[in-house]
């Protein structure tokens, strides 16, 4: 799992990422986006429907998605005057890739080696990882 992380900001840091605000999902957003990624377009019934946990009402749905939406993280398509699909504006990748450059700036100062240097310390990283992830970052 770290390794992965390694190597994805590694090749992020290598082509230029797009600098896009993202906002920064609550558990339940998440659970949404998730949905969405996972599934494609949907309407809000059947997203309620595929969500982990107790069923939870409409509306309360129907808001999380609107302020989804209102950041640009949902979009919507009208099938008729009452009717809609949703699916996510951005993809899961965008949105981790957002999400990592976005801690490395604000806790490494933008440095992926300070970053990736913390994650090797804090973590058990193995001498066979660390010399997969040199491999992976040299080809």
């Amino acid at each position: 799992m770290l390794l992965q992380i390694v190597v994805t900001l590694w090749q992020n840091f290598k082509k230029e990422v797009r600098n896009v605000f993202m906002k920064k999902l609550t558990d339940k957003e998440l659970a949404i986006m998730e949905v969405l990624w996972e599934h494609g377009e949907l309407p809000i019934r059947d997203l309620i429907n595929f969500l982990p946990g107790p069923a939870a009402h409409f509306n309360t749905i129907a808001t999380y998605v609107r302020r989804l939406e209102m950041h640009g993280m949902i979009r919507h398509k009208e099938l008729s005057a009452k009717f809609y699909l949703y699916d996510a504006a951005v993809t899961r990748e965008q949105y981790i890739n957002a999400y990592h450059k976005e801690n490395v700036d604000k806790f490494f100062d933008g440095s992926y080696m300070d970053f990736i240097s913390n994650l090797v310390k804090e973590h058990d990283v193995s001498v066979d990882e660390l010399k997969e992830l040199i491999k992976m970052v040299e080809g």
